[in-house]
């Protein structure tokens, strides 16, 4: 099924009704799209295309293992597959029906070397609240932070299990990885605590997104963002900044900080060890 069938199915209300297949083309590589009930709906229009070419530098000598912190319905790991279709990649997602979805994603395609583990990565061994901010029962924003978006109306929350990744890093294999993605809505403090041993021991490069302070009233996530950076740089690594035209990867731009603004075009970062700048000293920008 295409596009366009997809999208005429979804006007008429008819996909929350129906289990279909859809088709899509991305970096030159064909891809099957399972759609359960209008999950996955959004992996038939990827978005964000800046992380694909990403990838492509990145992955150019980096490829021991990718970890996904953040996982949702597979978009990462579709962006992935169309750049290194056997790269290992380990998945992490407290959302079930989000685990359910990606590993349909994974069994339609063939996809190897894939697992994804069902639970989000915290500093603590808990159950955590995930929180939604809309109706979507696979809401990308949701967050186990409480209070990120105070000005927002929590829909509905969800209790998920969160574990420290030292509790069952040797049970799940993950004993070397070169990227480390991480899209968690806010609890990027916690994924960057939890990894930091692993971190330290196996110097990814780490693609991460830190959403705006938007103004120095926002204490709360002005704090944590500099202590993400108080830690990394500790660890000897740079920063970066990922630079977009037009939704396209346009280059990166090397920061000391992360600065308070209100643009989301703006938050996503590539932070990597210093000894590893050569990766992207082709694509650095003034």
């Amino acid at each position: 099924m295409n596009q366009l069938a997809v999208r005429i199915l979804n006007r008429f209300k008819l996909l929350e009704l129906l289990n279909v297949t859809g088709r899509i083309v991305l970096n030159s590589r064909k891809f099957k799209i399972p759609i359960i009930r209008k999950i996955g709906f959004e992996n038939m229009f990827i978005s964000e295309p800046w992380m694909t070419d990403l990838l492509k530098v990145v992955l150019k000598s980096e490829k021991r293992a990718f970890v996904d912190v953040g996982v949702n319905v597979g978009q990462t790991l579709l962006k992935l597959r169309s750049v290194d279709p056997e790269i290992k990649y380990v998945g992490f997602e407290p959302n079930p029906l989000c685990v359910f979805y990606t590993n349909n994603l994974i069994k339609e395609n063939g996809f190897v070397n894939c697992q994804v583990i069902p639970v989000g990565i915290s500093t603590t061994t808990d159950v955590g609240e995930l929180n939604f901010f809309s109706e979507l029962i696979t809401d990308s924003s949701a967050s186990i932070i409480p209070n990120f978006r105070p000005n927002q109306n929590i829909v509905r929350r969800e209790y998920v299990p969160i574990f420290q990744l030292d509790q069952i890093q040797e049970k799940i294999g993950l004993r070397d990885y070169s990227v480390l993605k991480i899209d968690v809505e806010g609890a990027e403090l916690e994924v960057i605590q939890g990894f930091y041993k692993s971190i330290e021991q196996y110097q990814p490069v780490i693609l991460i997104e830190i959403l705006p302070a938007y103004s120095n009233d926002n204490v709360y996530r002005i704090e944590r963002q500099n202590e993400i950076v108080r830690l990394v740089q500790g660890l000897g690594y740079a920063l970066f900044r990922v630079s977009k035209q037009n939704d396209k990867f346009a280059g990166v731009v090397e920061i000391e900080n992360i600065e308070i603004h209100s643009d989301l075009d703006r938050c996503d970062y590539v932070m990597m060890p210093k000894s590893k700048k050569e990766l992207v000293k082709d694509y650095c920008l003034r």
